[in-house]
């Protein structure tokens, strides 16, 4: 969902500085304080619609625009930081990588309409089975990730376990297969850094995926 912050600052500014003018007028123009309503009405309906372009522009360079997630770009500037903040609490973090099983397939045989459908489905699918905490992500093409401060071996088993039944019932839903094969590693027990813990995490999802096939 995009946030209204552009439109929220330059409103309130605006605001600030018809209130300004406004008690100026008043105290020494001898101004009627009932002919501003409308005129200030007015900017500020003019500074909500100037602030609408930089919503959008903060949007688009955040999140991806088919599935709404956050993007790998948004991912590559918040992970420091979160990185250094679950650091000075002492706490752990858990990378998911997840990768659409067979999603070439599915692209080849129902078309590329029908395969931006599915990554729309596994992107929901994916956030409802997700906690407010956590950071969901589209990566690249067919390709998700999940950080999570949730790093215990039960709520990891029935995240996975969940995304996976859902699925299923896609599956069934759209009479073709619709499957991932999902990897973790933990921060910072497996790696220190976002490349190490996306390698470590990538290498258990392919074990994964082999070990299924």
């Amino acid at each position: 969902m995009m946030k209204y912050t552009g439109r929220i600052i330059i409103t309130l500014v605006g605001i600030g500085l018809v209130s300004i003018v406004r008690m100026y007028g008043i105290l020494y123009y001898n101004v009627p304080p009932n002919q501003f309503p409308l005129v200030g009405l007015f900017v500020v309906l003019v500074l909500w619609t100037l602030g609408s372009p930089y919503d959008k522009l903060k949007f688009l360079s955040e999140r991806d625009v088919l599935t709404k997630l956050y993007n790998r770009r948004y991912m590559q500037k918040a992970f420091p930081k979160l990185f250094t903040l679950a650091a000075r609490k002492q706490e752990k973090l858990i990378l998911y990588f997840i990768d659409v099983d067979n999603f070439k397939l599915i692209n080849d045989t129902h078309g590329h309409e029908i395969g931006d459908q599915v990554l729309q489905r596994i992107a929901s699918v994916l956030t409802r089975h997700s906690s407010k905490r956590d950071l969901v992500v589209r990566w690249a093409g067919d390709e998700f990730l999940i950080l999570s401060p949730n790093t215990d071996d039960y709520s990891k088993a029935s995240m996975i376990s969940s995304i996976q039944n859902e699925l299923m019932l896609s599956s069934q839903e759209l009479n073709f297969s619709i499957s991932v094969s999902i990897g973790s590693a933990i921060y910072p027990d497996q790696a220190q850094s976002l490349d190490g813990i996306l390698h470590v995490a990538d290498q258990d999802m392919y074990a994964l995926k082999l070990g299924a096939s």
